[in-house]
């Protein structure tokens, strides 16, 4: 397997394992056996030593230990935390016109919590990851290395920075780099390229020009 180090950007199949149940996985097939909903299967593209999937994950990579990881709770997603289970007035909902229904996953405020139960007004909810607690198993196989500077800046917009794809857009021409955001976005240029800068270390190499998206463009966007 080619050397892998903290920083790379790779592409990687696997599946995942809970209790010996498939919980997860980048197989299309193996998905939908187990109904799982996914904007799109196949290889993912991760950032070693970001924990994308999990930090076990990254090391065995880096490390090109076997490829089935048998890792307890502490060594996956962590012991299951009884402070992580609060309970809301069911308003909270209400004012943001949300239905409470059981099992369903909501945001708030970038921390996402599971509905466990809602009586008479007041609604709990579970923090904790829905893997918490369990025996977790992993597969996976290491598939290429991505070296495509367009296609690491488009991971760290849409993954890290949380960009939605209509919100931006990404140019290259040999070592010219043109990055089209929204003009609220274009004021913190400075603080976008020093992100770049951090995570993909090469775009210094670059010229990194920050511009403002046009309607036109979002537009077209919006199509792809």
């Amino acid at each position: 397997m080619t050397e892998i180090k903290e920083n790379d950007f790779i592409k990687v199949e696997f599946d995942i394992y809970a209790n010996d149940k498939l919980v997860q996985t980048t197989n299309e097939k193996k998905g939908k056996e187990i109904g799982l909903e996914k904007k799109k299967y196949g290889p993912e593209t991760i950032i070693i030593g970001k924990a994308f999937v999990l930090k076990a994950l990254d090391d065995a990579i880096i490390k090109k230990k076997e490829d089935t990881l048998e890792l307890t709770p502490e060594q996956a997603y962590g012991r299951r935390k009884k402070e992580l289970i609060k309970t809301f007035p069911k308003s909270v909902f209400d004012e943001q016109k949300l239905r409470v229904i059981p099992g369903m996953v909501y945001d708030f405020n970038g921390t996402y919590g599971t509905v466990k139960s809602a009586v008479g007004g007041r609604v709990m909810v579970d923090f904790n990851n829905p893997l918490a607690g369990k025996n977790i198993k992993l597969e996976y196989k290491f598939v290429s290395k991505v070296e495509d500077i367009k296609e690491k800046i488009d991971l760290v917009m849409e993954t890290i920075l949380r960009l939605p794809k209509n919100m931006y857009e990404i140019k290259s021409k040999e070592k010219d780099i043109e990055i089209n955001v929204p003009e609220q976005i274009v004021q913190m240029k400075d603080m976008l390229i020093k992100s770049y800068e951090e995570i993909i270390p090469e775009i210094k190499e670059w010229k990194v020009k920050i511009g403002k998206l046009e309607e036109k463009q979002k537009s077209n966007q919006e199509n792809k």
